[in-house]
């Protein structure tokens, strides 16, 4: 009898508890710069993954579980994010969401790979990031993808026939852009004339541009970040230089907030176009936009990808099971983002066109889809 009446209290307590099991969060780090160069670009990385979350917890969860952020700050650099992705590691996080540049994206992989933690980062694009890893996916296209598409842009579409290309050579993102862009502008016929190097915090480029002159190339190739990039572009203007300036993704918006006209008629590979007519981004657009202002980075609808992939991960793979996900994130064959269809096949990286745009009247025109 007393075996009895133990074993129904027992199962008695297990009721009670399943409920507040169930109901335990699904919880998610975010890790990018709070602090540091990389902070004036990052915090709407955060903002677009609150906002992301906010949106599934006002529709009921993941599976009956509410979702919660746990925000880490990499400080702007790789050991900041190795750090911050070992103390996610500790708080027994479910998957991270994260990093912004590919240099910190990298020190947080080679963690969270090891720890079998699902990661995807919205906006780093160095091949280096996912490798040959498991756990690591992004949601943008890869630098070597990239490259190829403004090579070939540069190429078939302006006729260019030579370039000078200038990388920044303290980012892992300049230099691989660089690379990859040299490579293939050359496989297709042109010629990459010079190859001019600076560091991060130069401000002056005047010697650099005076030899850029002596070349007078057809383009220049400037995978730069927005900060260098509109310094680089306005002192080229000021200098007399009217060559035709090509970028990476990090072009945008931001330029004009540096150099206003001058960054004028510059163009660049991106992720996504506010101007995509796709009823996800149309609807993204009026509805992010009523809370928060005018999209100005890519960073936000690839940052809100980043969130809903992984939602999307968790209610196939019918669990937060890490390596459940991870099985179904690698399983995503059309997922309708706002930036576009993502798939997975073999790799991190996803099967997507990239978008050119162009500076143009204070404002981004859209110019095409682009593939290499």
């Amino acid at each position: 009898m007393q075996a009895s009446k133990i074993f129904a209290l027992f199962f008695l307590a297990l009721l009670c508890a399943a409920p507040a099991r169930a109901a335990d969060p699904i919880r998610v780090a975010v890790i990018a710069s709070k602090t540091g160069d990389a902070s004036t670009s990052n915090q709407v990385l955060f903002q677009a993954a609150r906002y992301a979350v906010d949106e599934i917890n006002e529709k009921g969860g993941l599976l009956g579980r509410p979702v919660e952020i746990l925000e880490f700050d990499n400080q702007s650099t790789a050991i900041g994010s190795k750090l911050a992705a070992e103390a996610a590691e500790a708080a027994g996080v479910d998957a991270v969401i994260g990093a912004s540049w590919s240099a910190h994206s990298l020190a947080m992989a080679r963690v969270l790979e090891e720890a079998k933690i699902p990661m995807i980062t919205p906006i780093s694009t160095s091949p280096e990031v996912t490798g040959d890893r498991k756990y690591v996916f992004r949601v943008c296209y890869t630098d070597a993808y990239q490259g190829k598409v403004m090579a070939r842009f540069a190429h078939d579409d302006l006729k260019a026939k030579t370039a000078v290309v200038l990388c920044n050579v303290d980012r892992l993102y300049s230099v691989g852009l660089a690379d990859v862009f040299s490579a293939s502008f050359e496989a297709l016929g042109g010629k990459v004339l010079w190859r001019g190097e600076y560091l991060l915090d130069v401000s002056d480029f005047s010697g650099l541009l005076e030899t850029v002159k002596t070349y007078a190339p057809d383009v220049i190739y400037l995978p730069g970040d927005y900060r260098d990039s509109s310094f680089l572009i306005g002192q080229a203007r000021k200098m007399g230089i009217d060559t035709q300036f090509l970028g990476g993704d990090s072009f945008g918006m931001r330029l004009y907030d540096y150099i206003g006209s001058l960054a004028e008629g510059a163009y660049y590979a991106t992720h996504w176009s506010r101007d995509s007519p796709a009823p996800q981004s149309l609807e993204f657009v009026k509805n992010y936009e009523a809370k928060f202002g005018e999209i100005k980075q890519t960073t936000i609808p690839t940052t809100y990808d980043a969130v809903m992939l992984l939602a999307d991960a968790v209610r196939r793979a019918g669990t937060a099971e890490k390596g459940k996900v991870r099985d179904a994130l690698a399983a995503t064959r059309n997922f309708m983002g706002v930036t576009g269809a993502i798939a997975y096949a073999g790799t991190g990286d996803p099967e997507k066109p990239a978008i050119i745009n162009r500076l143009e009247n204070g404002g981004i025109r859209f110019i095409r889809e682009a593939s290499p």
